[in-house]
């Protein structure tokens, strides 16, 4: 009647010692793939932050325009860059009448920060759009254009 759990004790402590070690390195290679996965991540939604609000500073650009349409071209321009971070490039009179309207190309920069896990994350996003101020009460989109280089 020889009994040894001695050694079955030793298997099952080497057993668990392959098991926790096993999980161990699966837990940092989790980390090590999935770290930059979810930086990436949070850099992108940072960006779309950031151009949807681009999009939203020349919504207000327009609403501001549009609400000062009988202003000349230096009031245009004067409405245009009261709002933060937007840079007018360029008022031109439309039509060979002077109370026509005008068309202002403008270009609007947002810089984006929030923290995360991974510290100050920062995302920076640049349009340019152009707006036609018709004189009279017609309707007039806003419409993003290319960037001049």
């Amino acid at each position: 009647m020889s009994h040894n759990p001695p050694v079955r004790h030793g298997v099952w402590l080497r057993r668990g010692l392959v098991a926790a070690v096993a999980v161990g390195v699966l837990a940092v290679l989790g980390v090590v793939v999935g770290l930059p996965v979810l930086r990436d991540r949070s850099q992108q939604r940072l960006e779309d932050r950031a151009d949807r609000e681009v999009s939203a500073t020349a919504q207000r650009v327009r609403a501001g325009l549009l609400a000062d349409r009988a202003g000349g071209e230096s009031t245009l321009r004067r409405v245009a860059e009261a709002v933060d971070g937007v840079e007018v490039l360029t008022v031109q009179g439309v039509g060979a009448r002077p109370d026509a309207g005008a068309r202002l190309f403008f270009r609007v920069r947002v810089t984006t920060t929030a923290a995360s896990i991974f510290g100050w994350q920062r995302a920076e996003s640049a349009a340019c759009f152009a707006q036609l101020v018709p004189a009279d009460a017609r309707p007039a989109a806003l419409e993003r254009v290319p960037c001049p280089a």
